[in-house]
């Protein structure tokens, strides 16, 4: 009976939506819209002390991730001025100096062959400085911290309790009000629905929350003020007070953190937050009973973190303040893997997540964080939920969105979408979910645990990885030994993915690795089905620069579980490095290819990748010898291969799926691997040479039409045929 007059709630809305001229005003409650707020200027020195007293400014200097910087603390001083600390972020690119005693005379002073110095007025005047020292761009700034700080219960409307309580935590409503004409906007639609029926669950819990706390992505679109307006006027049916932690969804896609400490993109957030609670901050913690709550932002913006990095000197800071407090967190993009492509891309960077963590570890203080962002299904989430050194880790079903493809059926056959309860009984914390249609689960008190050695590259890049001078087991003759595996979210029966060392077929005593990738199963209508990528091993090999890498392999794609017409395929991608410094990708592939693997990893659009092809016969081995140097420098006209000084080669084997339609499997197995040198051969297999890969086997989500949403769907497989 729930479920029915679930269904019927959604059938009237969605009537009504059919008629969108008139939708916003028949079944929207009225917005009265958000505060006006803008973050203020600052025009003089007392403007930007923070609440120690301290003046912070930040040195940034120009380089790649994790080359570090050519600036030691030990040469950064102050003049009429003193420093109180100093702290490096980002592999010591960025600097945070906190300034006792400053005025507009002071100066920061960076010493070395050329001395470099700004002054605290000129830097008032001119929000950011930038100047060369030894070569190096630096460029300087103030930071402040207005939208940061410690509140309480009674700042945001609630009680402060004296005992146990429960509060309800709610991911990713995403709403909206979608009055675009020009814009299909059915999936703000479905979202708005479910919101309202998750702000009536609340309402008629049989026990009254402390709060709610929306876990990121409040609004769908990018934070425009209609959007964030109306979830104010849904949100503020609810009988609890609410408050609003930030997700990828309230500010634009393109947001600019600069020149100086840009806080423009977050105006139309902080507004609908001040006129939801009266709370103006971003990042904020606060005291409830024997508990201590931190809200965390996660816009996942470029360049965000880069420029707000005193917000983790924050958090510890509030942490350590409050060790002895049992204490949750809140944050929209999960800090632990989940198991699907779009969750390695759209996340927070390595550096963010494994700073992050170790900040969240250091006391062992902090007992839960709850997140947001993947629109995980009920089942998954559970799977997914893991312990981290004594952190409980879960990511929740969405209150809004409809859930991804994790490729099978949930606990039941319901929507998942809903809130979850969360009650507090002394230093112990009950986290259960409740689905709109009133089914509850609980989470386990215990999770298994993550361990990073099972999962390295969620919290290292591949350059960190340890490596020997010669490639180790090759022949995979000691399973995976050696080898570097992404975690990939597993179905509990008929896995799409499989990665595994098996008995070569038709090589008596050998082994082999047999990678094999399709569609996600479960169809259900709503899902994102995103490509999937991450079904792939790595290992990184010491090069010495002044020689001529080959690699070298056998494999043997496995026609009863291929299909040959599919978007999917097998490959052998190699990224070179420069210490830390990525100069290099080669994909060799068989099957189509899609141009985007690895994502934001591959550092493609820095180091474009050079494409080319297998030999696609299945069911035989074959031998392939490739020319690293001979390929990229046919492929690239910029530079000799001897210029990039690569001293280390990371060997990636792995396969893909487009991941909608029908399954379009491939399987490839893979052995004999070595890294051979100074060869003299071109790229060939079974001693035919190979060529760049065919235009027509190249694939990319915009190739043929545009790819955007279309009811909480992505739409891209129509683009891999031409119109007809």
């Amino acid at each position: 009976m729930k479920r029915r007059q679930f269904i019927k709630g959604v059938g009237i809305s969605s009537a009504a939506l059919a008629a969108a001229g008139s939708y916003g005003r028949t079944e929207i409650p009225a917005s009265p819209g958000i505060a006006d707020y803008t973050y203020g200027d600052i025009r003089t020195i007392h403007d930007v002390l923070t609440r120690e007293g301290l003046t912070m400014v930040r040195i940034e200097t120009e380089g790649q991730p994790g080359e570090g910087s050519p600036l030691e603390s030990d040469r950064i001083g102050a003049r009429n001025a003193g420093i109180d600390r100093i702290r490096d972020y980002f592999y010591g690119r960025i600097k945070v100096l906190w300034i006792k005693d400053a005025t507009e005379k002071s100066l920061v002073t960076i010493a070395g062959e050329q001395n470099w110095q700004v002054s605290l007025g000129d830097l008032l005047r001119e929000k950011e400085i930038t100047g060369t020292m030894n070569g190096t761009t630096i460029r300087a700034n103030f930071l402040l911290d207005r939208e940061i700080g410690e509140i309480s219960p009674g700042d945001f409307g609630a009680r402060d309790p004296e005992g146990d309580f429960s509060f309800v935590a709610m991911a990713d409503p995403q709403g909206g009000l979608p009055d675009d004409q020009d814009v299909l906007k059915t999936r703000m639609k479905i979202h708005n629905a479910f919101i309202q029926e998750g702000v009536e669950l609340v309402n008629r819990l049989d026990f009254d929350p402390l709060f709610t706390v929306v876990v990121g992505d409040v609004c769908d679109d990018w934070g425009y003020e209609k959007d964030l307006a109306q979830m104010n006027a849904f949100l503020s049916r609810l009988t609890t007070p609410v408050l609003y932690g930030i997700g990828n969804h309230e500010t634009l896609l393109r947001s600019e953190f600069g020149p100086g400490y840009n806080m423009d993109a977050f105006n139309h957030f902080l507004g609908a937050q001040i006129s939801m609670n009266g709370i103006d901050k971003l990042l904020y913690s606060f005291n409830a009973g024997a508990w201590h709550f931190v809200v965390w932002p996660d816009p996942l913006r470029n360049n965000f973190w880069e420029t707000h990095p005193h917000y983790f000197d924050w958090l510890e800071r509030d942490l350590e303040k409050y060790r002895e407090r049992p204490t949750m967190v809140f944050q929209h993009v999960p800090v632990h893997p989940v198991g699907i492509s779009p969750l390695i891309n759209y996340a927070e960077s390595v550096y963010v997540k494994r700073n992050f963590l170790e900040i969240l570890a250091r006391h062992g203080n902090v007992k839960v964080v709850l997140s947001g962002h993947v629109h995980i299904p009920l089942k998954a989430s559970f799977k997914t939920a893991v312990s981290y050194k004594g952190i409980r880790l879960i990511n929740l079903p969405a209150a809004g969105y409809r859930p991804r493809a994790f490729g099978e059926a949930d606990f039941y056959g319901g929507p998942s979408q809903g809130v979850a309860l969360v009650h507090i009984r002394g230093n112990e914390a009950t986290i259960q979910f409740k689905t709109v249609t009133e089914e509850l689960f609980t989470f386990p008190s215990r999770l298994p645990a993550f361990e990073e050695g099972s999962c390295p590259l969620w919290l290292k890049h591949k350059w960190e990885l340890p490596a020997e001078n010669e490639m180790t087991n090759g022949d995979f003759t000691d399973g995976l030994e050696g080898w570097s595996r992404r975690y990939v979210y597993m179905e509990d029966e008929d896995p799409s993915n499989l990665c595994e060392v098996r008995p070569a077929p038709g090589m008596s005593g050998r082994s082999c690795l047999y990678l094999y990738c399709r569609r996600r199963g479960y169809m259900a209508p709503g899902q994102d089905r995103l490509p999937q990528d991450i079904n792939r091993i790595c290992q990184p090999i010491l090069v010495e620069k002044s020689t001529r890498p080959f690699l070298q392999f056998s494999y043997r794609i496995e026609g009863a579980f291929t299909d040959p017409e599919g978007y999917s395929g097998g490959y052998a991608w190699v990224e070179g490095f420069s210490g830390p410094v990525k100069v290099l990708n080669i994909m060799y592939s068989a099957g189509r290819v899609w141009v985007n693997i690895g994502g934001q990893y591959s550092h493609s659009r820095n180091v474009p990748y050079i494409h080319m092809g297998l030999l696609n016969e299945p069911d035989s081995w074959h031998r392939a010898t490739l020319d690293i140097t001979g390929d990229y420098e046919n492929g690239n006209q910029d530079k000799r291969y001897s210029e990039l000084e690569i001293d280390r080669l990371v060997v990636n084997l792995g396969v893909w799926n487009i991941n909608d339609g029908e399954e379009q499997p491939f399987g490839i197995c893979f052995t004999g691997l070595s890294l051979e040198q100074d060869l003299d051969m071109s790229s060939n297999i079974d001693g035919k040479v190979i060529g760049p890969k065919p235009e027509e086997d190249k694939w990319w989500r915009n190739k043929i039409w545009p790819w955007k949403h279309i009811a909480g769907e992505h739409r891209y497989v129509i683009a891999t045929q031409p119109p007809t």
